[in-house]
């Protein structure tokens, strides 16, 4: 965990904390599955939260919505078609941006495996 957060990636640290503890309160026993780059929430697998090398790139909170209407700020992955999970993704800079629709959203991913 340590290295997911060090050097240029520090300022990183409070949106995955928030992330993580709006996960963990979604539902019955969701736990993250911490690789190094990635924060799945299983079960179920429909919420996943990922950061890349660049530390200057936004957190991508994804989510598997399948093929329901969406509003602009969930950006559809374009993966659909090839039947993976996680068919939309919302951009994540600061913890100010992890808002009501963020929260409604998350839970909606959650709810479709419930």
């Amino acid at each position: 965990m340590a290295e997911m957060f060090s050097g240029k990636k520090e300022h990183l640290r409070p949106i995955y904390d928030a992330l993580l503890k709006l996960g963990l309160g979604i539902g019955k026993k969701p736990k993250p599955v911490l690789p190094n780059d990635i924060v799945p929430l299983y079960p179920p697998s429909r919420v996943c939260a990922n950061q890349t090398d660049d530390p200057n790139a936004p957190w991508n909170l994804g989510l598997s919505l399948g093929s329901m209407k969406t509003p602009k700020r969930l950006i559809d992955t374009g993966v659909m078609p090839k039947k993976n999970r996680i068919t939309h993704r919302v951009e994540i800079t600061s913890t100010k941006e992890i808002d009501d629709e963020v929260k409604r959203w998350l839970k909606v991913a959650y709810d479709r495996d419930a």
